[in-house]
């Protein structure tokens, strides 16, 4: 019977790294979405420390890799350097990317369950000017299912560095409501950032806040995400700077507003394995929603995506890329397991983490 599961997780292994594509600016790497049977794991966190040790090594993987089990650490990585030279650890501040939308989608979330918002609210409600907006409701955007297009392909000729964020985003909701549909809404599964900046904005025309305000009052501080914060402050915050800057992204993300929503977030492994730990406990939506957040809301697509959530190996998460970093998290659907991987000048990789530590404790 070893065996055979050591057979079945090598195949899915090997499919998760097939799957695994790059992608530009905030757009996620596909992720190996092959479900393997949900093995118990069978060993104990001394045993599987080394199993995941040789793994991480076979793959190749250079940056920061963080799993933990009901809060307790697993194992860890900090093989390399941050973009300013400084030895990584757990405390090192890194842009995390598209994992960013899943703050996005849990604010969302919330505020339906408030009675704030609807999934069935549709764009015209918040953009009256947008003519196809009378057919795109809110689900469609969580689930990428819009047929908006992508804005970061124009996003180097919209946004302007010296312009304040009102008038970059001014001018990028013209662009994106300018554009025709990419296909019929709710027809197809296309990952678009565009869906995710609408709804950074819709949080802000709901809550009257600023997109950084509401997720800073109602996410980091409640969990004591002390460590994490935006874009925006890279340059503003003395402990972002000491490990990151601008220099790495390859379109305009550091504009004011370019990310709003869909890969605005600067993290740590610690506060992300809080987050985690935090969002499938009911602490942050109800169970639910957390639920809502994890289903597939596009059972004809090979890509199983939910609500800035898709199905991985053993689990759910979702892979980021902006400039030269690449980010991943995942959370086990049996153990109780974090994973958080994240990487600078990395390649794809880095979203073959969570399959290779998982098949390394599912194997022991």
């Amino acid at each position: 019977m070893k065996r055979f599961i050591a057979l079945t997780l090598c195949f899915v292994l090997l499919m998760s790294f097939a799957a695994c594509t790059g992608g530009n600016g905030n757009s996620d790497e596909t992720v190996n979405t092959t479900t393997a049977a949900e093995t118990q794991p069978q060993t104990t966190a001394v045993d599987y420390s080394e199993k995941i040790e040789k793994r991480i090594d076979a793959l190749g993987f250079e940056g920061l890799v963080y799993v933990t089990s009901n809060s307790e650490d697993i194992y860890t990585q900090t093989n390399g350097k941050d973009e300013k030279g400084n030895e990584l650890t757990l405390s090192t501040p890194m842009y995390i990317g598209s994992l960013s939308k899943q703050f996005c989608a849990a604010s969302v979330m919330k505020l339906i369950e408030e009675g704030k918002l609807s999934k069935e609210d549709t764009l015209d409600k918040f953009f009256p000017e947008y003519e196809a907006g009378k057919g795109i409701s809110i689900h469609n955007l969580l689930c990428m299912r819009s047929g908006i297009h992508d804005y970061l392909e124009a996003s180097a000729e919209v946004f302007d560095k010296d312009k304040e964020e009102e008038e970059n985003v001014s001018a990028m909701l013209n662009w994106i409501f300018s554009q025709p549909l990419d296909f019929e809404t709710g027809t197809k599964l296309e990952y678009s950032n565009t869906n995710y900046f609408l709804l950074g904005n819709i949080i802000e025309q709901v809550t009257g806040q600023h997109y950084e305000s509401y997720i800073r009052e109602n996410i980091f501080e409640p969990l004591e995400m002390k460590d994490s914060g935006f874009v925006s402050e890279v340059e503003e915050n003395a402990a972002f700077s000491k490990s990151l800057s601008y220099d790495s992204f390859t379109v305009s993300e550091d504009a004011k507003g370019a990310v709003k929503g869909a890969g605005d977030i600067v993290s740590t492994a610690k506060d992300m394995d809080k987050w985690m730990t935090a969002l499938k406990s009911g602490k942050v939506v109800s169970q639910q929603s957390f639920e809502e957040m994890k289903t597939d809301h596009s059972p004809d697509y090979a890509r199983k995506y939910g609500y800035g959530l898709e199905s991985m190996f053993m689990g759910v998460g979702h892979t980021g890329r902006i400039g030269n970093y690449g980010s991943v998290n995942f959370m086990s659907s049996t153990g109780d397991y974090n994973i958080y991987a994240v990487g600078f000048n990395v390649d794809e990789r880095v979203c073959n983490v969570p399959s290779v530590v998982m098949s390394a404790i599912s194997e022991g």
